[in-house]
């Protein structure tokens, strides 16, 4: 379980790892594109369900078996292997953030809000747990629900001690159309955690979306100060503000979109 759960982790990371972005999408097994392939992958894992039903399964074995349910798309076999296996280890946070994403990306919303507030139970605030659970209330309809006890949860938290929360937070506010909540978010998380770059980057990744290539270029010279390489090549931030200013400026010929203030760092 180790392997699915460390890409579960990965994949709910958002934003090229440079933000919260937890709307991105993930992948737990790629996809196998050569029919045969598929085929063989299929018959392994029916061969291994029928085994289920006989005997306990080790976990090589269950690993094999979930890795190749998800790769062929079979989540209602996914989830019930992972059920059984969930049920022999309750606390697994891993596990338990695997069957609530299968939940959610089945649909049925309700059964993955009830495991992620079971999890959240044994891990308050846990920063991927939190992620997960906006993301199944934004599907669900749900959005300002997720806003409102996001907004809660950081304003319980002292300051210096909540980046995780307002970065999700300023996300889940930029994804929504509130770009000067999330702007004026993510300026403050900049000061309460002064010596960390993700919500830098963040600002600049918003400046970037709304095509502002100047904002983009001078929030980028700050978290290249914040990485201390303000006199030495960053291949990380170079690459970004050469990519992010491209995009700044496709935007800028594009349609004009909703502009946010622009601070001072």
């Amino acid at each position: 379980m180790q392997r699915a759960g460390r890409r579960l982790m990965g994949g709910l990371l958002i934003g090229a790892a440079v933000a919260s972005g937890w709307l991105a999408a993930w992948t737990l097994a790629p996809q196998t594109s050569a029919s045969n392939s598929r085929a063989v992958s299929d018959d392994e894992a029916s061969q291994l369900l029928n085994a289920m039903q006989r005997r306990e399964l080790n976990q090589n074995e269950r690993e094999q078996l979930l890795e190749q349910l998800l790769g062929l798309e079979r989540l209602e076999d996914a989830k019930l292997v992972l059920q059984q296996w969930l049920n022999k280890q309750p606390h697994s946070l891993s596990m338990g953030l695997l069957l609530a994403d299968l939940q959610r990306r089945s649909g049925a919303f309700e059964a993955a809000r009830q495991e992620l507030e079971r999890l959240l139970r044994l891990h308050p605030l846990h920063p991927e747990l939190l992620r997960l659970i906006a993301l199944v209330d934004v599907q669900d309809g749900r959005g300002q629900e997720a806003l409102q006890r996001l907004k809660a949860q950081f304003s319980s938290r002292p300051e210096g001690q909540r980046l995780e929360l307002g970065l999700l937070l300023a996300d889940l506010q930029r994804q929504t159309g509130r770009f000067k909540d999330a702007a004026a978010l993510y300026q403050q998380l900049t000061k309460e955690s002064a010596e960390d770059v993700r919500s830098v980057l963040a600002l600049a990744m918003l400046h970037q979306e709304q095509g502002d290539a100047a904002e983009v270029e001078r929030w980028l010279e700050q978290a290249r100060l914040r990485r201390g390489n303000s006199d030495r090549p960053d291949p990380m931030i170079d690459q970004l503000a050469y990519r992010w200013g491209l995009q700044a400026a496709r935007v800028r010929a594009g349609q004009p979109l909703p502009s946010v203030p622009a601070e001072t760092p």
